[in-house]
């Protein structure tokens, strides 16, 4: 067991979203109760005795290979049970630590499971520690009042009340205690952290554990015994496997669900005129895929005919229609819902700006209602536009930034800062902005928050993100200094210089110093390699070379010495390998895939998979 109390067999947490929003953590010893928890809604039922009623969740199983499994969620709450001020947080978020005397119970499985560390300068070696700060930022300060913070999370109360209990050698305060709900905590009798929060951050945070994939393993099978002079094929005994730990191989035996979301959402189709996808199976006679009925009845092609038909369908957007038309995959057609109250969230699948009228079609499937065809769409008072764009324009939907706004708005929910500043690039470049600047105000976090997690200076990472624009505006042919972006700190040297990003993240990679001097042991033929490369290094001379020697000869002793030589030159050495663990074992290496953007699979037609505003650095 590790050396924590409260690791127990079923850690579960939870977080709410929305004005209301609490997450919590539990466990239930009872394999009956967590069966009931995860089949028919059970544990939602539960959660609405502590914390009212629950319009909308999602939840997820995260395993870790080095600790127990817990299950995170995300609870909207409906609007009379939102929690609006910091009086609503105290009714059902503490953390402080009980009155003894008035609640012994409680006051014990509080200092049993919800006391964080020690950690800091009680303890600088706790796990939590990176850099020599906690990064759950305990302890926290003492406040005599709950406050709204400023990052979406409330500043908990934690009176400086002089209560304190010795855990682990230490004594602590209110500092410590993760927030929790008193109820929860004495049901289960476990680590439970409730906290309340009202930020997109909380369906980022889920939502990537839902995306991600199986864990991953690699590894080799090696003979107990090695022959001599044999030579070792790493290629060969690479494995690319899955990983599945114990916790959930029984969590699949058992039949428990490991991801679920209430109420479902559709994704819905969205592809130009006759330019929708089709499956087929190989061997297939194409004509006859081609004109297969089904092959041009898609959820758009159906939603422009049930609105012919159904004069009742016309009065919901597209993006509205799975609430209360059902989908009926196999017919492939809409059918009016029988029952209210039992329909889907409509999701119309991204469509990024560059794409031209596809972006312009989500526009109009998003503002207009009752369209029954890609024609229909175009006609603006009884007046035919040339395509998607004008239509738009015409009726006002693209006269101010209001769509470039919601395209970089949905787009911060699930994208990467960087693909973030790219799309803003692209917005700058192909598309008509007016307010600029205003965009770029409203939008600077979302494309920071990458920077922002070891740069504390704002003015900074708002650098930091104009240098990377300015890169992607200048590999689309533009100048940033058109635009009226705020200006760039021409006496920053990682900015003045003109490198571009690749440049900068090669010099940045560090090379021990003990590397440097590796080439004074190398053998002779190691020795004669090594000078014969590095001559052709300093005098600019283009030459390959081909080193190879069986397994355990100290090839990759002699890449070291290179490298390491090289860079304290102040040059570029980019290292390369065919797998991840070649790349893995030489300073700054990765994978020729990675690096070059090789396909996985290769073909005779195959490429690498550079994208148009990438630049190949000289």
């Amino acid at each position: 067991m590790p050396d924590r109390d409260w690791h127990a067999v079923w850690p579960i947490s939870i977080t709410t979203l929305s004005s209301s929003h609490k997450t919590i953590l539990g466990q239930c010893n009872d394999i009956k109760e967590l069966n009931y928890m995860f089949q028919s809604h059970g544990f939602i039922h539960i959660l609405k005795k502590y914390f009212g009623e629950v319009v909308a969740y999602v939840h997820v199983t995260e395993f870790q290979k080095r600790g127990l499994p817990h299950e995170h969620m995300l609870l909207i709450m409906s609007s009379d049970s939102k929690l609006t001020n910091p009086d609503g947080y105290d009714k059902v978020i503490s953390a402080e630590l009980p009155n003894k005397d008035k609640y012994p119970i409680l006051h014990a499985l509080v200092v049993k499971h919800m006391l964080h560390g020690p950690c800091g300068a009680l303890r600088k070696n706790c796990p939590c520690m990176i850099d020599g700060e906690c990064r759950f930022r305990y302890p926290r300060q003492f406040c005599d009042a709950t406050q709204q913070g400023k990052d979406s999370y409330p500043i908990y109360r934690r009176r400086h009340d002089g209560h304190q209990v010795k855990v682990r050698g230490a004594e602590l305060d209110n500092r410590w205690v993760v927030p929790y709900n008193p109820g929860l905590l004495m049901r289960y009798n476990c680590h439970i952290n409730v906290e309340a929060c009202s930020s997109i951050k909380a369906v980022k945070y889920l939502f990537k554990y839902i995306y991600k994939g199986h864990d991953r393993a690699s590894f080799s099978v090696d003979p107990a015994v090695q022959n001599d002079g044999e030579v070792i094929n790493e290629i060969k005994q690479y494995r690319d496997a899955r990983f599945v730990g114990p916790q959930e191989s029984i969590t699949r035996i058992c039949g428990f669900p490991m991801f679920s979301v209430s109420p479902s959402v559709l994704q819905l189709q969205l592809h130009l005129e006759d330019m929708q996808p089709i499956t087929f199976k190989e061997g297939d006679n194409l004509d006859d895929v081609i004109n297969r009925p089904s092959s041009s009845s898609t959820m758009l092609t159906e939603f422009f005919k049930t609105n012919l038909v159904d004069p009742y369908a016309r009065n919901f957007l597209y993006k509205e229609f799975p609430e209360f038309y059902r989908w009926i995959k196999g017919k492939k057609k809409w059918q009016r819902r029988k029952l209210r109250g039992r329909g889907q969230i409509g999701r119309i699948v991204y469509a990024h700006p560059a794409e031209g009228e596809r972006y312009f079609l989500r526009v109009l499937m998003n503002h207009v209602k009752g369209a029954t065809s890609f024609e229909d769409l175009k006609s603006v008072n009884g007046r035919r536009c040339s395509n998607f764009r004008e239509s738009c324009e015409r009726r006002g939907l693209i006269e101010t930034d209001k769509s470039l706004d919601d395209c970089l708005t949905k787009a911060a929910t699930f994208q990467i800062p960087y693909a973030l500043r790219r799309l803003f690039a692209t917005i700058l470049v192909f598309c008509e902005v007016t307010q600029i600047r205003s965009l770029w105000e409203k939008h600077l976090e979302s494309m920071s928050e990458d920077y922002r997690r070891n740069q504390p200076n704002q003015a900074a990472v708002e650098q930091m993100v104009l240098r990377d624009i300015r890169d992607l505006v200048h590999s689309m042919g533009k100048d940033i200094s058109s635009y009226g972006l705020p200006d760039l700190d021409l006496l920053d040297d990682e900015c003045s210089n003109g490198d571009s990003r690749e440049v900068q993240e090669e010099l940045s990679v560090t090379f021990d110093k003990e590397d440097i001097n590796m080439f004074t042991s190398l053998n002779k033929e190691q020795r004669a390699g090594f000078d014969e490369i590095l001559s052709h290094v300093l005098n600019r001379r283009s030459q390959i070379f081909f080193v190879d020697g069986p397994g355990g000869t100290g090839k990759t002793y002699l890449y070291k010495a290179l490298l390491a030589k090289v860079r304290s030159l102040g040059q570029i050495a980019i290292a390369t390998a065919t797998s991840g663990i070649a790349a893995s074992i030489m300073p700054g290496g990765r994978t020729a895939h990675s690096r070059f953007k090789i396909p996985i699979r290769l073909t005779d037609s195959s490429t690498c998979n550079f994208t148009s505003p990438s630049r190949v650095v000289p």
